[in-house]
């Protein structure tokens, strides 16, 4: 690979694998980091504002001074004009740093993959997570719990797994938001119910809302799951992931022919347009 894969930190480039990040930094000891991934398509990255807000809430969550000594505008213009054409991946961090120094940004890619468009499965996570709208509304680098459940769900052959709240209803996938259809009703999981502030939720709300269709944000439990018409999962990369099979709960969902699913694809396909005006 070119540049392409190198590693920009704090306005430097390094090559894969360099040691670019000192062991005390508080990201890596600590987990004090907060995170947002972009998709970039030939050169054009996709709602850069509201990832950028979102950062900044989670910087206020864990104590990262705002704004940062370098613009993650102007740092992601730079790292971004590195890849060239093709889909990445971009993914910008913002540490407290080391003990004592300004807060650290690092900004690495890897290619986009678009596969999970085509149609998932999904697992049932294992390990609830405990509702607290400040950390778990918080898109940081202390993801164990989210690690180790997509590792189990990806070896059962699940692309993701949806978590359950300490209260039995499902709040997100470990990598993605939820929602699900019944008739002509969508609903997602709100925010207190422990769900991320996912950008394409947002994106997708507002769009079905201009379109007149009415998306509540409310409490999805096992029953929904069950007699949902469609499920589908968001996420920045691949914007929309159809589901066709719920492990050891379904496997007769539409996936990617689901109404649904389609339409959520053609609202974001055009505020994706609008937003690169």
């Amino acid at each position: 690979m070119t540049n392409a894969l190198s590693i920009w930190v704090d306005g430097e480039l390094f090559a894969p694998g360099a040691r670019a990040i000192p062991a005390d930094d508080q990201g890596f000891t600590l987990g004090l980091a907060v995170f947002e991934t972009l998709l970039q398509e030939h050169g054009r990255r996709y709602f850069e504002r509201q990832h950028f807000a979102r950062l900044e809430c989670g910087s206020s969550v864990l104590g990262i001074p705002w704004p940062p000594p370098r613009d993650p505008a102007a740092a992601l213009a730079d790292y971004g004009a590195q890849l060239g054409d093709g889909a990445f991946a971009v993914r910008l961090s913002l540490s407290r740093g080391s003990p004592g120094g300004p807060p650290r940004m690092v900004i690495h890619a890897r290619v986009a993959d678009f596969s999970a468009a085509n149609g998932v499965a999904v697992a049932l996570a294992r390990h609830p997570k405990v509702l607290d709208s400040a950390l778990e509304g918080t898109k940081s680098t202390s993801r164990l719990r989210n690690v180790l459940t997509l590792e189990e769900a990806q070896a059962e052959g699940a692309w993701d797994a949806l978590v359950r709240t300490s209260q039995g209803d499902f709040a997100e996938g470990t990598i993605s938001n939820l929602f699900v259809v019944r008739g002509d009703r969508v609903v997602t999981p709100a925010l207190d119910r422990g769900a991320l502030a996912g950008v394409v939720r947002g994106e997708l709300i507002a769009g079905f809302e201009a379109q007149g269709v009415r998306v509540v944000e409310g409490r999805i439990e096992a029953a929904d799951l069950n007699d949902c018409d469609e499920l589908f999962m968001t996420n920045s990369i691949v914007r929309i992931a159809p589901v066709h099979t719920v492990l050891g709960l379904r496997a007769d969902l539409p996936g990617a022919s689901g109404p649904f699913a389609r339409r959520a694809r053609e609202i974001l396909a055009a505020r994706e347009r609008v937003d690169r005006l």
